[in-house]
């Protein structure tokens, strides 16, 4: 206030010392000068004196009613069974009702395709391959849930839906419900995760369309090595048919062990090798071998925005068929005699060379899992365009080479959207 007062103070005087330089003013003309001034400050400070005390006023209210509130409060929660009513403090705003609302996504997959491919054949040009929906949110303060459901042809499937809980005793993680498991890398993402179209050759001709997916229980655990390492133990139903089958009571059991080091800021390496094993429909074992390697790139300062994934899988599988009567089969029998022993593999490469824009080649090979004399080929080129992490665009040319058909071509184009929030999926 004294500032403001010394600044109306001088610009009076500068007001009276310029109407001097016009005038030569007289012994009275200063003395009246020199009482407004006065009345004029008195006035001042009269008024600002009031507009303070008003505020003080104010103030000393709100203070009074804050402590008058904060005493209602601690009488209510005060409890005969905690010692002096206290108990620990609670949050001043309730949570939000959409907090109790698990997060909701839905991710439709729409390709166009053209070409002999028997694979891209069966279906129409135009096509609503699948409309993935996912729910996700905490159970309780031990476990979340995430449930993804595919629309298919106007059917409703199960993709996944499983609780995980982090903090079981041991340093383990546990997985319970259905979910894809853990063989290799590319089983485990789903559609709109895909570096290509489709899956690889292998995976579609060994693991079936649906690839080891099943209802079971799953723990995890980091193993101490010098570097990231865990392991994996995974408890199924044992339910593929292309690579089970086996009765009701028929289990699968996988085990996996997964490695990770950093190359450098800018690069990392993963290994990994699964073993799975579970009941057929001959009445004996199945099984499946994977060793999956991936390279990244992407640095981290660089203003290019590039990366480069590679990745390859191996994929060795031994299926004991029905063992070979005395007498023989009837002719009517169509089931795997013997041991049948194939192998798959594939390797792709995504390398982005601009914001937003990849280019890719993926090679395959793939034995017939019962038939492992006959065996595919191919490959795949692909364009996709991110406008942003909710959008992907992508142009594929795929040409395969059947052994029972002959070399198969294929142009794909695929567009899918994101819209809600959807949790990332595990590196």
């Amino acid at each position: 206030m004294r500032s403001i007062i010394a600044a109306i103070v001088l610009c009076l005087l500068g007001s009276a010392w310029a109407f001097g330089q016009e005038t030569e003013p007289t012994l009275e003309d200063i003395q009246q000068q020199i009482k407004e001034l006065q009345e004029q400050m008195r006035e001042m400070m009269e008024l600002y004196q009031g507009r303070i005390e008003v505020l003080e006023g104010q103030i000393r209210q709100l203070e009074a009613k804050q402590a008058e509130a904060e005493a209602e409060a601690r009488d209510d929660d005060a409890s005969p069974n905690v010692p002096g009513g206290e108990v620990p403090a609670t949050p001043s705003a309730p949570r939000s009702v959409s907090l109790m609302n698990p997060a909701i996504s839905v991710i439709p997959d729409f390709t166009y395709s053209m070409g002999n491919d028997p694979a891209w054949e069966e279906a129409d040009p135009f096509q609503v391959r699948e409309v993935e929906v996912a729910f996700s949110a905490s159970i309780d303060p031990i476990a979340s849930a995430s449930v993804y459901l595919a629309l298919e042809d106007g059917e409703l499937d199960t993709e996944e839906a499983f609780a995980v809980f982090p903090g079981v005793p041991g340093g383990f993680s546990m997985k319970l419900g259905k979910f894809k498991m853990n063989f290799g890398k590319q089983n485990t993402l789903h559609t709109h995760s895909w570096f290509q179209a489709n899956q690889p050759l292998a995976l579609r001709t060994m693991l079936g369309a649906e690839g080891l997916a099943d209802v079971g229980l799953s723990v995890n655990r980091l193993i101490p090595t010098p570097w990231f390492s865990d392991v994996t133990l995974e408890l199924a139903g044992g339910g593929n048919e292309a690579v089970f089958s086996g009765s009701r009571s028929d289990l699968s059991y996988l085990g996996a062990w997964r490695s990770f080091w950093d190359l450098s800021d800018n690069a990392n390496l993963e290994a990994q090798l699964s073993l799975v094993t579970g009941r057929n429909a001959a009445g004996h074992s199945t099984g499946l071998g994977n060793v999956a390697v991936t390279y990244r790139y992407k640095p981290l300062s660089s203003a290019t925005r590039a990366s480069l994934l590679w990745r390859t899988e191996l994929i060795l599988e031994r299926y004991q068929g029905a063992d070979v009567p005395e007498g023989g089969f009837d002719d009517g029998f169509e089931g795997v005699i013997g041991l049948q022993r194939s192998t798959g593999a594939f390797s792709y490469v995504d390398w982005q060379f601009t914001r937003g824009w990849f280019v890719g080649a993926r090679a395959d090979y793939a034995e017939h899992p019962w038939e492992p004399s006959k065996h595919d080929t191919g490959g795949a080129l692909t364009l996709t365009w991110f406008p942003s992490e909710f959008q992907k665009l992508r142009l594929q040319a795929e040409r395969i080479d059947y052994d029972e058909v002959g070399p198969r071509n294929a142009l794909v184009f695929e567009y899918i959207f994101a819209i809600g929030a959807h949790g990332a999926h595990p590196f």
